[in-house]
């Protein structure tokens, strides 16, 4: 009884908190998809302060007051995006149309697979307090095959990494198995995680089991280590699961490289409106070239391999799902006929192949990737970062709607619909001259 009566009085001190206290913010009439299942709470009033989500209530019963409200009539809320797998510019001034570019598609937070020492600056200058671009998780300049160093050498590299504030070292590929050990025992010393390609030997061979899986690697990239390998699947997934390890598919690099697309058909791939002309043009002659030098016979030879290969993607894909293996989303729009933001839609629709429901996939890109980071978003509910897109139509139903974000709500800054189309229409102005 005392337990109900202090439940009760709770309830009643929360009911009062809300309804007497003015937020920063109010968005009203609002379906809001809280990503902690496959439901959606429909006509919702949700209140912001200092960043935080501190009430959700039905908007019919609401007198949540804020110092500004915006009232969304009706159109759905889900947790903003997060790119797994990206490369950043090479040039500093390319960086703001880079962020821009993921806005406009709701991607909030961007985890950079091809580190540079640089980076670093570029994070402090552009991550600001008050800033609105997207969140920056970096990783450390590459490990790869032809890398020299002595114990003392790897030791500063992987201390400087951590002293400097990357996240992870990733690996490309890796000389031996020694090497392999040397730099492992140094990231558990530092408590620096490792991460990337599942690595192959300067030899061609790759690393015993155990000590790959008793490593400090967190997260596997591209399905490296599963696909292709029929004799080690079963026990790496176990191994995975056990180990939880987080796996980054990138299907649609593989899908784009497959050559099964028309000349006709790349000019009008997503994201394609905001690459230069000339470039556009310059990317399908090299196209032509290559296609051309190989012959017809071994054209149409490759791109039925790689169609299958994305077959047996789809069949890991949806194994990986069933037995319950964390994955994070990315398109890995790191080349020809990609553009940054603009592929995470075609990423979605390609894990739809491998039979996984829009839940699934939209927790790949949200609540997984919170969860890999231990981050405070991912979720709409109460103490949760208030992080999160506007959406016309509710994606659970049906993810085409993400082709047309209306708002974005991130690091206590709204961008309204009019202000993503000047964005977009100042993004295609550039991209045309």
């Amino acid at each position: 009884m005392q337990k109900l009566l202090l439940f009760v009085i709770l309830l009643l001190a929360q009911l009062a908190f809300s309804q007497n206290q003015e937020f920063d913010v109010v968005f009203k009439n609002v379906n809001v998809v809280a990503m902690e299942n496959d439901n959606t709470l429909l006509n919702q009033n949700i209140a912001i302060k200092n960043g935080k989500i501190v009430a959700i209530e039905n908007a019919k019963k609401s007198n949540l007051k804020g110092l500004k409200t915006i009232d969304l009539k009706g159109k759905y809320i889900m947790p903003s995006l997060a790119d797994a797998h990206i490369h950043l510019p090479e040039k500093e001034e390319e960086m703001q149309r880079f962020f821009e570019l993921n806005l406009i598609n709701g991607v909030t937070k961007l985890r950079s697979m091809r580190g540079d020492w640089k980076h670093i600056a570029w994070r402090e200058k552009f991550n600001t307090k008050d800033s609105f671009l997207p969140k920056l998780y970096l990783s450390a300049p590459p490990i790869s095959r032809n890398m020299e160093a002595t114990k003392e050498q790897l030791e500063t590299f992987v201390k400087t990494s951590k002293e400097k504030g990357f996240g992870v070292i990733k690996i490309l590929s890796i000389k031996n198995q020694d090497f392999f050990m040397q730099l492992d025992s140094l990231c558990k010393k530092y408590s620096m995680p490792l991460g990337g390609h599942f690595p192959k030997l300067a030899s061609g061979n790759g690393l015993k089991e155990e000590v790959f899986f008793n490593s400090n690697y967190k997260s596997i990239e591209h399905l490296g280590g599963l696909v292709g390998e029929p004799t080690f699947l079963e026990s790496r997934i176990e191994a995975i699961k056990k180990n939880n390890i987080f796996i980054c598919p990138t299907l649609t690099w593989y899908t784009i490289g497959s050559g099964q697309f028309t000349y006709d058909e790349l000019r009008k791939l997503p994201g394609m409106e905001y690459v230069a002309k000339a470039t556009l043009q310059e990317w399908i002659d090299k196209t032509k070239q290559y296609r051309e030098k190989i012959g017809d016979k071994a054209y149409q030879e490759e791109v039925a391999k790689e169609m299958k290969d994305l077959d047996e993607k789809y069949l890991v894909i949806n194994r990986l799902q069933k037995e319950g293996v964390k994955m994070i989303l990315s398109p890995d729009a790191s080349s020809k006929y990609m553009m940054t933001g603009c592929n995470m839609i075609t990423e979605m629709d390609l894990l739809k192949k491998a039979d996984l429901s829009n839940f699934e996939i939209l927790k790949m890109a949200t609540t997984n990737f919170a969860e890999f980071y231990t981050e405070n978003y991912g979720l709409l509910k109460v103490g949760k970062d208030a992080d999160f897109i506007v959406l016309e139509n509710n994606p659970l139903e049906n993810l085409e709607t993400l082709k047309k974000i209306i708002g974005v709500y991130f690091n206590s800054n709204y961008l309204p619909n009019e202000k993503i189309i000047e964005l977009k229409n100042s993004l295609l102005s550039t991209s045309n001259n």
